[in-house]
């Protein structure tokens, strides 16, 4: 795939993703299913690195970038991300004015229901690629009503997968 066409997947996923949780989902759409550049594994990997690499959201648009098209592609992400986002900076001056239009307001609920809805489809592709064992489930479920329906950061959920993980792996105390 040329830099070129990367750089307007990234636009038009970042143009669609508000809030950053339509991205995963656009991303692995657009150039999984449809382009096939971006196989499901490298997928997960990239989501795995932008969850656990410090910074904001969009690190996981950079580690796709990189799957796809290496460093280049990395560095085609992070100019499409900022391409869209520095005019938004520039909206916010209009804020105000904005939020007390009705229409407005039913607008970004509409994008927000969206996104949601993307993002359970989402859940859906990495829960195909999870190995289908109890031990892979019990975690996924445990770490969901940990992340859902507790205070517990998600850092510290991570960390538990990681080491729940790590512990079956050498077979310790099995």
């Amino acid at each position: 795939m040329d830099l070129l066409s990367l750089f307007v997947v990234f636009v038009k996923a970042s143009v669609l993703s508000f809030g950053g949780s339509a991205l995963p989902a656009i991303l692995h759409n657009e150039l999984g299913r449809e382009r096939g550049v971006l196989s499901d594994d490298d997928f997960v990997a990239s989501l795995a690195i932008g969850q656990i690499a410090p910074g904001p959201n969009g690190l996981m648009a950079l580690a796709v970038g990189y799957f796809v098209a290496g460093i280049p592609g990395a560095l085609v992400a992070a100019a499409a991300l900022y391409v869209v986002s520095l005019p938004v900076l520039l909206l916010l001056r209009v804020q105000d004015l904005l939020n007390r239009v009705p229409p407005v307001n039913r607008g970004v609920r509409g994008a927000q229901a969206g996104a949601i809805g993307l993002t359970l489809a989402l859940g859906y592709v990495i829960a195909q690629a999870m190995p289908a064992t109890p031990l892979h489930f019990g975690v996924a479920a445990a770490a969901f009503v940990l992340i859902a329906f507790s205070h517990v950061d998600v850092l510290w959920v991570l960390g538990g997968a990681a080491l729940v993980g790590l512990v079956a792996f050498l077979g310790w105390g099995m």
